[in-house]
């Protein structure tokens, strides 16, 4: 088979096209974007959706066997799924190859052999990368990716053209290039070099006119350096640099080209040194200029990185931003957590600026991450020593040396680069006074009170700029040759530089290692113990920004070591410490100055959230671990997570309880709140890793009792994986400590997940275990739920599940259970249901939804305070929903279509997107039997839609059904066979053997009407 992901997602069979439903493309897709690469359940999962629907999981389980059926070799791998091709199988592999093998015969001077090769190459593209497929947001950076070694490998091929002088033709392909993407420089460098070189010097010209006003227009800045010295050799008439001596870009074989980063990364070597400069050569536009250096100033700038990486965008804002031009010198701060690169792109910008700044580049540390950051008098005799001052004549006063420092820089081109500074009163003195010098800033947290400074705050690398940094270090080679654990490294260094620089070290100084052992000692062990190397060390970089903290801000740090999530509000870290939001803020701002969390934008719930790097919640764990008593770690714990039991309990009102026997003091259940639901939505992360926590800690009731708090949003929301997990780690705690009772309603509500999400089947055995325990313990209202749990899973035995939910129904009124009661009722109205008992379901789901109203005559006060707490806008949704099933089914439509209306509103205002598209499709299904096909087939083209998002393939299949229906309606027996047929194909008969059967038997109708 072939395959091709450089455009549409296609499959050939000997050259026949093979035909795969969207979703299962999307998934085809996923893989083809990863040849060769193990991808986990939940990546393909995050990669095909953007809000993963309930059944995502065995709807990916169903793709994937679509596309084992049809031939497509995914195996199944430790840890997820794998597609393993020949590079000649698909097009990105051979596009990958036949570019590698075109720079290297640049590079070996065979121009004619990379011209041919760089074109064969970029033939294959027909498109942006699965253009026409639904994928995910997250699949969108890897795709960016893609084209951006496209873009290489197209100006590649142009130097060569340039190279084999191929002017003419390069300048018909360049012109439309230009003017789709008009702010790439390098492409308008080319354009003119080609217009030069076929003798259309005029036209040249006209080029940079107008790159030039596209980049004053739209950026507000010049042209970068080559395009105006190419500019100045042409208005000169001086010759550019013959043809033959044009460097290909990337002929080291790196994206970019790596001997592209070491050219620049020389101080000024080769380069035109701008206004005052002396006497060079361009390498990129071959123009001589001499001039005498006006000033012979000091560079004390450190050595820029040779195998430097990346940070392309970065690089060019900070350059355009210390450009300057106007009245007050351009001062720039750098921003970022310890370990991020502040410094070495610092570094390298500066150097890329000297010949702006001809009269010096000044360097000083100023140990602001350390516990005794610098003096500024101190730094002001550093600068002025390398200046030429007579140190024994200096100044005492700061103010002084200040004074001093700036008459010394006036009227000079000088940059300033101040690493790791404090605080902004350290670097105020330090900024020159007249507007031709530049000052640039590195800092762990951002100085928004220095005046006139534009601030930059740095975030870890992208995925192809962390590999290529890992492989510069370690070898490209010896990661290519295992990217599986290549990609390992990368996830476990969280793409942090410098732990990046570390792991590559390490291999380079065991070259026996394969990288799969450092990547296996990354995963199961603490990587700060392995991201070592020499001077090199995270845990030291860490562990310098921690010392130089109040120990206020000390301890917050720690404790939010205790919440293994992403990000969290200031509730959380004040419920850990046990003071108020408003006590903590001053230790989060510290945290913040320091570059050890990032204060984030609001969330869904408009709360300011606090981030923090993988590598330094693992630290901050270490410290939680080691430097707080047990005692103060439980009561941490406990603390946070009776708070966030309170809030969640309120936040979830709306909701019904949990599949259990209800804990005391559960509030009233209230109307929609948008505000709980947010909240919910933002914390969930925090919740769950708080329950696990604590759970793990030995606070196994307030665990439990929190997890069953949350268990309802979790799964009306669809965040199955999420539930069961969590259940399951409570349920195990509780086995642990001895805890029945806590752990008989973790298993009751996880089995009720599973059932949730049509796994029936995979919990039967459990909740007749659990019956069996509840009668044995005497817990009579856990074994009522566990009965109600069996009757859910008797789908092949209706009659026992029905006298089951009876049962358990019976169970519930005399024990005062109104929710339990609840959702007996709407069990055994599913089974009436499916046995055609519809006056029977009509009349169960009238008693059901007046009493889920509140109008039911329950006396006993126990049962009133009982039934007011349950009370729940999604049982009444799920009432009113079924009602009108009833309704159609006794040829009442004109009935059910006002309670599906009634149920659409509900679910709309729950946000409760489920229960609004399965509505939906029976409101079509009831509009046309009415007559209005037209409104009903529209109708169900949007719920077809809402299932492809939701990736709700039994959905999928009901609507098919009801257009089935409708086509026997209109008497088009055909279409309704095809329909009925597309239905049977999407359902798994596993788990919906009744509408299985249904179908087969619309079906098997089908056919004999058609002969």
């Amino acid at each position: 088979m072939d395959f091709t992901i450089l455009g549409p997602v296609r499959v050939l069979d000997e050259g026949r096209p093979i035909r795969l439903a969207a979703r299962a493309r999307a998934v085809l897709g996923v893989f083809l974007l990863h040849p060769g690469t193990v991808l986990s359940r939940d990546r393909l999962i995050a990669s095909v959706w953007d809000d993963p629907p309930r059944s995502a999981v065995p709807n990916l389980q169903q793709y994937v066997t679509a596309l084992r059926r049809a031939g497509i070799g995914v195996e199944s791998a430790p840890y997820g799924y794998l597609l393993r091709l020949d590079p000649d199988r698909l097009d990105l592999l051979t596009f990958d190859e036949a570019a590698h093998r075109a720079r290297l015969e640049a590079a070996r001077g065979d121009l004619a052999a990379a011209h041919r090769l760089f074109g064969r190459a970029l033939a294959l593209w027909r498109g942006r990368p699965a253009e026409d497929v639904p994928l995910a947001a997250t699949v969108q950076a890897r795709i960016a990716e893609l084209e951006e070694r496209r873009e290489n490998a197209r100006l590649a091929w142009i130097d060569v053209r340039l190279r084999l002088g191929l002017h003419d033709e390069l300048v018909g392909e360049l012109a439309p290039l230009v003017d789709s993407a008009p702010l790439n420089e390098r492409l308008w460098h080319r354009l003119m070099l080609a217009l030069h070189r076929a003798g259309r010097r005029a036209e040249a010209l006209e080029a940079y006119r107008r790159a030039r006003s596209t980049l004053v227009n739209e950026l507000g800045i010049e042209p970068g350096h080559d395009l105006r010295t190419l500019h100045t050799a042409l208005l000169n008439d001086t010759d550019p640099m013959p043809p033959s001596t044009v460097r290909a870009v990337g002929e080291a074989g790196e994206p970019g080209g790596a001997a592209g980063h070491r050219a620049g990364a020389s101080c000024g070597a080769g380069r035109a040194l701008g206004e005052d400069g002396g006497v060079v050569r361009s390498r990129d536009a071959g123009v001589s200029l001499s001039r005498e250096p006006s000033w012979a100033g000091a560079c004390s700038l450190p050595a820029d990185i040779a195998d430097f990486v990346g940070r392309e965008r970065e690089s060019a804002e900070l350059v355009a931003a210390l450009k300057g031009g106007g009245g007050a010198p351009p001062i720039v701060t750098v921003s970022g957590q310890p370990g991020v690169g502040k410094s070495t792109l610092a570094v390298h910008v500066a150097h890329r600026l000297r010949e702006r700044y001809p009269d010096g580049q000044l360097f000083v540390r100023l140990a602001g991450a350390s516990a005794a950051p610098r003096d500024a008098s101190d730094l002001l005799a550093e600068l002025l020593r390398v200046l030429g001052a007579d140190f024994a004549a200096l100044p005492t006063g700061v103010e002084e040396r200040a004074a001093l420092y700036r008459a010394r820089l006036a009227d000079r081109a000088v940059l300033v680069l101040l690493d790791d500074a404090a605080a902004e009163d350290q670097v105020q003195p330090l900024i020159p006074g007249t507007p031709r010098s530049a000052v640039l800033v590195t800092s762990r947290g951002p100085l928004p009170a220095l005046p006139g400074a534009t601030s930059y705050a740095l975030d870890v690398p992208p995925l192809a700029d962390a590999r290529d940094l890992l492989a510069g270090v370690a070898g490209a080679q010896r990661m290519a040759g295992d990217p599986e654990a290549a990609e390992a490294i990368v996830r476990s260094c969280g793409r942090l530089p410098l732990a990046l620089r570390i792991a590559g070290a390490r291999l380079a100084t065991r070259p026996a290692w394969p990288p799969a052992e450092l990547a296996r000692r990354l995963r199961t062990a603490s990587p700060l113990n392995e991201l070592r190397s020499g001077p090199l060390d995270v845990r030291a970089t860490f562990e310098a920004s921690y010392a130089a903290l109040s120990e206020p801000a000390r301890r917050a740090f720690r404790l939010l070591g205790a919440v293994p999530a992403d990000g969290v509000a200031a509730w959380t870290v004040a419920a850990l410490a046990g003071v108020s939001a408003h006590d903590v803020d001053a230790s989060l701002e510290e945290l913040a100055a320091a570059g050890l969390i990032t204060a984030g934008d609001g969330d869904a719930a408009a709360a300011p959230r606090y981030r923090m790097h993988d590598l330094l919640r693992g630290f901050a764990g270490e410290l939680f671990a080691t430097e707080e008593s047990a005692r103060s770690r439980t009561a941490a714990l406990r603390r946070a997570t009776a708070e966030a039991c309170a809030r969640t309990t309120e936040a979830a009102r709306e909701l019904p309880p949990a599949f259990a026997p209800p804990p005391p003091g559960l509030p009233a259940r209230t109307p929609p709140c948008p505000e709980g639901g947010a909240w919910l939505a933002a914390e969930r992360a925090v919740l769950v890793a708080l329950a696990v926590a604590a759970a793990r800690t030995g606070l196994v009731r307030e665990a439990a009792l929190l997890a069953q708090a949350l268990a309802p949003f979790l799964i009306v929301r669809g965040f199955h994986d999420d539930a069961v997990r969590l259940l399951g780690t409570v349920a195990e705690a509780a086995a642990e400590a001895g805890d029945t009772a806590a752990e008989i309603r973790m298993r009751l509500i996880r089995g009720d997940a599973e059932v949730d999400r049509r796994r029936a089947g995979a919990v039967a055995e459990e909740f007749r275990m659990l019956l069996a325990r509840g009668s044995e313990t005497g817990d009579r209202h856990a074994a009522a739920y566990a009965l109600l749990g069996v009757a859910a899973t008797l789908e092949s035995d209706l009659g026992s599940a029905l006298a089951a939910a009876t049962m358990a129904a019976e169970r519930f009124e005399a024990l005062g259970d109104e929710h339990g009661l609840l959702a007996a009722w709407t069990e055994i109205a599913g089974i009436q249901f499916y046995l055609s008992r519809y006056d029977a379901a009509a009349a169960t789901l009238r008693r059901a939804l007046a009493r889920a109203e509140g109008h039911s005559a329950v006396k006993s006060a126990i049962k009133s305070a009982v039934k007011s707490a349950v009370h729940s806008a999604v049982h009444r949704a799920r009432f009113l929903r079924s009602l009108g099933i009833a309704c159609y089914e006794t040829g009442r439509a004109d009935e059910a279509i006002g309670h599906y209306r009634a149920a659409i509103d509900l679910s709309r205002e729950l946000r409760w997107s489920y229960g609004e598209r399965v509505t939906l499709r029976r409101l079509a299904q009831a509009e046309a039997a009415l007559g209005h096909y037209d409104t009903a087939v529209a109708r169900l083209a949007r719920c077809a839609e809402m299932f492809e998002d939701a990736g709700d393939a039994q959905g999928q299949a009901m609507v098919a059904y009801a257009l089935g229906e409708i086509s026997r309606r209109r008497g088009d027996e055909r279409a309704a066979l095809a329909h009925f047929t597309a239905c049977l194909d999407r359902l798994d008969p596993l788990n919906e053997p009744v509408w299985t059967a249904r179908a087969r038997d619309q079906a098997a109708r089908s056919r004999a009407a058609l002969g």
